[in-house]
């Protein structure tokens, strides 16, 4: 079966997926004492986690003391986690990823994981700062943790893609790639989401139907959903139709970009603005689909040459002067020569469009937005000729919410009786009822891939004979 490291013909557990759940489950299952094969679609380990920003939502952790927060607790999370996501979550899902955040950390620590307290952050809306951001980003946390699995004696079949899983009356006792099978006493699937499998995004993720032609992923490239098809055809239940995580994106370069630079100005299809441009994307995109699906940053041309990036640590997108020159002389930026042509131009009321920016203009000088207090520094007024404007669509999905669901301890469910599938777990995107409607902040992800992926490794490695 690939490239198998050493291998028995029988383990006691079979990890599906090498990103961060997949390689934390392989790790702890054999902490637990298990023999592991770890099988991966891809050439290499790491999957979505290593290509993330590593940030790592937890609270109570050595981390936020040493950074001078020690009085953040488990409780507080939970309650936080419970209200933003509006109870419409699974409490003891919750409770499981809010009370073992802390011992996770430390855990990836033992392994060689590094969070610095000075690079602690706030993910946006919590009293104090819960972000942990990995040394190395999210690529320090896989190869910490695949330097564990090497050291502990994980098995690797890599370049090998599990299409089936094995069951004998009702139990799950291997995986199938192709003609060739392997027996385990308990299968973890930790295989990512389905953001580069259109066919599914559409089936699951109705939202972005409107969008699919140019739906674009920051994830792995395997990332088709192997593992969630394979668990529901042996009858596994499933949860989070029609979530996923989505940012706005000008299809015009494929840069991961978070928030918007403060200096543009967003507006619907009526020519009004309706949001302070420097939110974060959890607020923003829902916005943008309330609003229409589309909205349009406009921005002059003094901006335009003063242009350097939207702060973004994973590029600075298309908000570069040269970026923004060589789309607007492709004709991929609409542009006037003053703002009733380039209203014109992208179907905007010209009168409302006009109004709009000369408020906001005047809220420059005067030093405060007036209708959504965004941050006066980020704002530039908006009066050198030509006029441009850009149209921004919910169009990159980092992140899909759709999947397995699961109970506390990571065990996958049954469609038919609620009870769970013996000898199967699942941890990672591939779950869907863990981080709830919103994903809320930067770190959800990779926090719920490692408490979950430790936990079914540590129950995997339980069902050894």
């Amino acid at each position: 079966m690939g490239a198998v490291v050493s291998g028995d013909e029988r383990y006691d557990v079979a990890v599906v997926g090498a990103g961060g759940a997949g390689l934390a489950a392989a790790v702890s299952a054999r902490e637990n004492g298990a023999s592991v094969i770890l099988v991966d679609a891809a050439e290499q380990v790491g999957g979505s986690t290593a290509l993330s920003g590593g940030a790592f939502l937890a609270a109570g952790t050595m981390t936020q003391r040493a950074a001078g927060f020690p009085g953040d607790s488990a409780q507080e999370f939970y309650d936080f986690f419970m209200a933003v996501n509006r109870w419409n979550v699974e409490p003891a899902i919750v409770r499981r990823y809010c009370d073992s955040g802390a011992d996770a950390v430390r855990w990836l620590v033992s392994h060689g994981v590094e969070f610095s307290p000075d690079e602690l952050a706030r993910g946006e809306l919590e009293r104090v700062p819960r972000l942990h951001r990995a040394g190395g980003g999210g690529a320090g946390i896989t190869t910490a943790l695949k330097r564990s699995c090497a050291r502990l004696g994980v098995d690797t079949a890599l370049g090998t893609r599990v299409d089936a899983l094995i069951t004998q009356s009702g139990t799950v006792t291997g995986i199938r790639a192709g003609d060739q099978q392997l027996d385990a006493a308990a299968v973890v699937i930790a295989s990512g989401g389905f953001a580069n499998n259109r066919a599914l995004v559409e089936e699951h993720i109705p939202f972005a139907r409107p969008y699919l032609s140019q739906l674009r992923s920051p994830a792995a490239l395997t990332n088709l959903g192997d593992g969630l098809t394979m668990a529901v055809r042996i009858g596994a239940a499933t949860a989070g139709y029609n979530r996923a995580q989505v940012l706005l994106s000008s299809g015009i370069v494929d840069d991961v970009e978070p928030r918007l630079p403060g200096w543009l100005i967003c507006v619907d299809s009526s020519g009004r603005r309706f949001v302070d441009e420097a939110v974060p994307y959890h607020v923003i995109n829902p916005l943008t689909r309330d609003h229409g699906g589309t909205c349009w940053a406009i921005f002059d041309d003094a901006a335009r040459r003063a242009a350097r990036g939207s702060g973004s640590p994973f590029g600075s997108g298309m908000w570069t002067h040269d970026i923004l020159s060589k789309a607007a002389e492709a004709g991929q930026i609409a542009c006037g020569p003053d703002l009733e042509s380039l209203a014109a131009r992208l179907s905007l009321p010209a009168a409302v469009l006009r109004t709009t920016v000369e408020r906001y203009n005047r809220d420059c000088e005067r030093g405060v937005d007036s209708l959504f207090f965004k941050d006066a520094s980020t704002m530039v007024t908006c009066r050198t000729p030509p006029f441009y404007g850009v149209a921004l669509q919910p169009t990159m999905m980092p992140v899909t919410g759709y999947g397995l669901r699961i109970d506390a301890d990571a065990r996958v469910l049954r469609e038919a009786d609620d009870r769970p599938i013996p000898g199967l777990y699942a941890a990672g995107e591939v779950v869907g009822n863990v981080v709830g409607p919103s994903i809320f902040s930067g770190g959800a992800m990779v926090a719920g891939a490692v408490i979950f992926g430790r936990r079914a490794g540590e129950m995997a490695a339980g069902q050894r004979a």
